[in-house]
């Protein structure tokens, strides 16, 4: 058995996430990868969550032929802890799909464009500059960055003030950026489940999703962790996204919009016009009074279909607010992004340029190799 990038890149999703939910792996990963892998025993099952883990094998073996890791964090317990890393786990599965680098050690790796970071690994080592923060991800697309948090039925409430200085304190160092939120989640249905619920009656410390949502002066981008967050995310790394997908959806019909309107991004057939992949919901609501503040009563707007049927539609166009369009392929396909990232079945070659088949891994185990690491345990 020669090991491929497709093998490798499991291995790494499983030390940096530690479980990994197999549902939101197959159209990615085969069976015969996740077969191959528990039987030289480097992945295991978890039993109580149902998700892939790393055995001890697994992570000595990484560390034998990968030299940038995160630290070997030992598996807790805990279900509440499980459940938070398997969330985690699927945001990161999303920027994965749509080619962003997650692989990163290091918050300065922000500094680059279409990057993905987990804060979790600043924490241990006597401190925790994020503190109690709920924040599961950083992503940099663009000149923005994003703090992703995990947002479903249920979730508790956050105290937003110490959201809100755990994300721009921790990232200080990373100049001339905007900043930005993705309430992240199952679906679109299970994120505006939890957002759409009624306000509060008084005005509390700590604050729902919802209320933060309306709080909130920062953008705020729903993404699900599915095929349709990865495309959505895929777009919004492009460069200047929205011009660019504005201008492949309308092409010839494009028109300017006036420069006092920032919520526009064109006028089609002389109505307002939104570029609404990026899911800003409140950005399309902000186009919709100011349209009417200019006596029009519909807006345009574009979206992946997928976003279309599951939110937009339903939203926008049966209310009689909005025409919405779909995006079609043709414009994804001639600007490159209709795709989302598969690992390939290559095989990986090590720094040094060797390949590593399966018996290596059997050389390695007998002989004990230490990993050389210490591991402490993270939630």
């Amino acid at each position: 058995m020669i090991f491929s990038i497709r093998d490798i890149e499991l291995l790494l999703l499983l030390r940096w996430c530690r479980y990994l939910p197999p549902a939101e792996l197959a159209d990615r990963f085969d069976e015969t990868t996740i077969t191959n892998l528990k039987g030289v025993r480097l992945i295991r099952t978890h039993k109580a969550s149902g998700a892939l883990t790393m055995t001890s094998a697994g992570d000595a073996f990484l560390e034998s032929y990968v030299k940038a890791l995160p630290e070997n964090v030992r598996q807790s317990y805990l279900a509440s802890n499980t459940l938070r890393r398997i969330r985690r786990a699927s945001v990161m599965l999303t920027a994965y799909r749509a080619g962003l680098r997650v692989f990163t050690t290091d918050i300065m790796s922000l500094k680059e464009r279409s990057v993905f970071y987990l804060p979790t690994l600043m924490r241990g080592h006597g401190t925790n500059p994020w503190s109690n923060s709920r924040i599961a991800a950083l992503l940099r697309l663009g000149d923005t960055l994003y703090a992703a948090h995990y947002v479903c039925p249920g979730i508790g409430e956050m105290l937003l003030v110490d959201e809100l200085n755990a994300f721009h304190n921790n990232t200080a160092q990373i100049k001339n950026v905007a900043r930005a939120f993705f309430f992240a989640g199952a679906s679109y249905g299970d994120i505006l489940a939890e957002l759409d619920a009624e306000p509060a009656r008084e005005l509390k410390r700590y604050v729902s999703y919802a209320d933060a949502y309306r709080q909130l002066t920062l953008p705020v981008h729903l993404l699900p962790c599915d095929a349709t967050g990865a495309m959505q995310l895929r777009l919004m790394a492009l460069p200047d996204y929205r011009s660019v997908l504005t201008r492949a959806a309308l092409q010839t019909r494009y028109a300017p919009a006036p420069g006092d309107v920032p919520a526009w991004d064109a006028l089609f057939e002389g109505k307002p016009f939104v570029m609404a992949a990026d899911m800003d919901l409140r950005r399309i609501d902000a186009a919709i009074q100011a349209a009417r503040e200019r006596g029009m009563n519909q807006i345009v707007m574009a979206a992946l279909k997928p976003q279309v049927e599951a939110v937009l539609k339903k939203r926008y166009r049966d209310t009689g607010l909005a025409r919405v369009y779909s995006i079609k392929e043709d414009a994804l396909r001639e600007l490159g992004v209709s795709t989302l990232y598969t690992p390939p079945m290559e095989g990986y070659r090590t720094e040094k340029g060797e390949v590593i088949h399966a018996p290596l891994i059997q050389a390695a185990r007998k002989t004990g190799r230490p990993s050389g690491k210490q591991s402490r345990t993270l939630v």
